[in-house]
């Protein structure tokens, strides 16, 4: 890493600062989008700089779109892509300072990566131009802008974070250029939490409005070093604001964005990066450290539910959880290190408290488990922490019925039964061979009669079965009086899934796959890969088995292909696979009828009830669960 700054702090001086204000109100794109308010606000953070804070009125850079017939004080260029590209890659870049203060009032969406995109004015129908706030800022972290200049960057996004699905439209793909990383320092602050709206009140943003009165009255050096504390009055005055009903957004900050988008935390902002500890909330002490090196030793794999455990952590104490699901590091020792230095640490609870207590309410009984229990309370009574709670039971496997065929001879099968739930218990066999006509009328008979109801239908079934839309079976229902009989299919009725145990031939390669999904959950960004047409090819089963991830393949593929990515599946490890059943009419694509929100939040573990949603909204598909966990033993069909 660059130092990319001289060895002493510089002083904060208003001479040696410049900034970028943005305001946007109206959109040429559509005038739908067009907002009261930003533009008002953007001239108030700028008087609040040339004002107060003494910044030369010739260091600001203030871009406005105000809307149409609207009079707004102070002379500024509009807010399009060339102004806004111009000013802050070309021209503010060039300068000498020592800080630059960002600040942009209008709307905002996230994309995949949770990069905030801001919209300018001169966005054309069907094509959102816009600056990625977050990749810029990476870019101001790098040394691109050259000379050891610039050694703070204080941004303030009074914007929404939506995610982009929320409009119509395509959001090109901007990244722009980065260099190595430097020390430069960042401070971030946000209106709202990701998937949160911004409010606004008379002509003028709630967020703006109330962090201006925070400012007021501060000088610039006084206000800079203070933004931490500021943010957390923002943050109290919106909790208030929240608890009248006057508000309903979360303020949210980062201080000195890591390059790998992780947060560097604490009170370092204040003394220059000097300090290696938070200062903010409870930390873990150095006798706890010791201990915890005991307790975990370097070549400890990462037990199942780890991502589970962490992100409960945030959750049980009120802190904002990263946004994409998945953990800082494969290291137990780092995921701690991570949540000790997380911004937002809880004043009443290290975060590595709760996480370390989850991980041992889902070990099995151990002395690990009163070890690591031990080292919470330990380290909670030292620091005088809060108790911690007890954490979550693992969800409970919803009550299933497991139809176990085997092949006898060509087109007749052997019919078993086994319900689960919470262990298995055997319900019996069928003593002569039968097609698959038989075997439906026998799981009718069997579905009316038995008391007991299942949430899910199992179908163990050789490989060529999974050809069989067994989703699509109707069982009868009893006749109402002076009413006909009636049907339903059995994949609206139940959660219907398809399993393949016998075909797997490498039983290590599944069951590993399995576990780092149980590990890392379902909704990694690794856990789920789409396969179109262009992918199927010889070597796709070695492709899908080179890493632990996926676990779970969409087959968006023609109807030829299916059988072939279904084989690469099994051989491949693959425990999860959905595709689509042979329908007259074009399907939907698979993300589309599962309606994931946003499309590339898919979570695995929800696609049992998801594809029974999607049949019931007439979408054909079809879906493979195979847990290698959770299979009943083999019994003689004769006993």
């Amino acid at each position: 890493m660059t130092d990319g700054s001289p060895a002493a702090e510089p002083q904060i001086t208003p001479e040696r600062t410049f900034a970028l204000v943005v305001g946007v109100e109206s959109y040429e794109i559509d005038t739908r989008l067009n907002l009261s308010g930003p533009a008002g606000d953007a001239v108030r953070f700028a008087d609040w700089l040339t004002g107060t804070a003494g910044v030369p009125k010739s260091n600001v850079r203030l871009l406005l779109s105000p809307l149409a017939g609207t009079w707004v004080e102070g002379e500024a260029k509009p807010a399009t892509q060339k102004n806004v590209e111009e000013a802050l890659f070309t021209d503010l870049a060039q300068c000498d300072g020592d800080l630059l203060w960002i600040y942009w009032a209008g709307h905002g969406f996230l994309d995949r990566r949770h990069d905030l995109l801001l919209p300018y004015a001169d966005a054309t129908a069907g094509l959102f131009a816009h600056l990625n706030l977050s990749s810029a800022l990476r870019r101001w972290k790098s040394d691109e802008i050259a000379g050891g200049r610039f050694r703070r960057t204080v941004t303030v996004g009074d914007a929404c974070r939506l995610d982009i699905a929320r409009l119509k439209g395509k959001f090109p793909q901007v990244n722009y250029p980065v260099g190595a990383p430097t020390r430069r320092m960042q401070f971030t602050l946000y209106a709202s939490r990701p998937g949160e709206t911004a409010k606004n009140t008379v002509r003028a943003g709630q967020f703006t409005d109330t962090l201006l009165r925070r400012l007021e009255g501060r000088t610039l050096e006084q206000a800079t070093l203070g933004l931490p504390d500021i943010a957390r009055d923002v943050q109290a005055d919106f909790t208030v604001m929240r608890a009248n009903g006057t508000a309903w957004q979360h303020p949210q900050f980062d201080i000195a964005l890591g390059w790998d988008g992780s947060s560097l935390h604490g009170d370092t902002w204040a003394d220059g990066g000097t300090t290696s500890r938070p200062t903010g909330g409870l930390v873990l002490d150095q006798v706890a450290w010791t201990e915890l090196g005991q307790l975990i030793s370097e070549s400890t794999e990462l037990p199942r539910d780890t991502y589970a455990a962490y992100r409960w952590a945030f959750e049980v104490t009120g802190c904002v959880p990263p946004m994409e699901h998945k953990l800082p590091s494969s290291d137990l020792v780092e995921i701690v290190r991570d949540l000790d230095d997380r911004q937002g640490t809880s004043r009443a609870v290290p975060l590595a408290l709760p996480f370390v207590k989850h991980l041992a309410s889902r070990a099995a009984p151990s002395p690990w488990v009163v070890a690591a229990n031990g080292w919470v309370e330990r380290t909670r009574e030292r620091l005088s922490a809060d108790p911690v709670p007890v954490p979550p039971s693992r969800p409970v496997e919803s009550p299933a019925l497991h139809v176990r065929l085997t092949e006898d001879d060509e087109d007749s099968y052997r019919l078993q039964l086994w319900s689960f739930q919470e262990r298995w218990d055997y319900v019996g066999d069928f003593p002569d061979p039968m097609d698959l006509e038989g075997v439906r009328k026998a799981l009718t008979l069997h579905l009316l009669t038995e008391p007991a109801k299942p949430a899910r239908i199992e179908f163990h079934v050789p490989f060529d079965l999974l050809e069989v839309p067994f989703e699509t079976w109707t069982v009868s229902r009893p006749a109402r009086r002076g009413r006909g009989e009636r049907a339903v299919q059995l994949g609206c009725r139940y959660e219907v899934v398809l399993r393949c145990p016998e075909e797997r031939e490498d039983l290590e390669l599944w069951l590993a796959k399995w576990q780092w999904y149980e590990t890392h959950g379902g909704l990694h960004p690794d856990a789920v890969r789409d396969i179109a047409d262009c992918d199927v090819s010889g070597d796709l089963a070695d492709k899908l088995q080179l890493n632990a991830s996926p676990v779970c393949v969409l087959a968006e593929v023609t109807e030829d292909l299916v059988m072939d990515v279904l084989e690469a599946v099994v051989d491949g490890g693959i425990p999860i696979a959905v595709w689509r059943r042979p329908s007259p009419a074009p399907g939907a694509a698979i993300r589309t009828a599962l309606d994931a929100d946003p499309p590339h939040a898919l979570d695995v573990a929800s696609l049992p009830t998801g594809l029974r949603r999607a049949r019931v909204d007439q979408h054909p598909l079809a879906l493979l669960y195979d847990n290698p966990d959770r299979v009943p033993l083999r019994r003689s069909l004769s006993s």
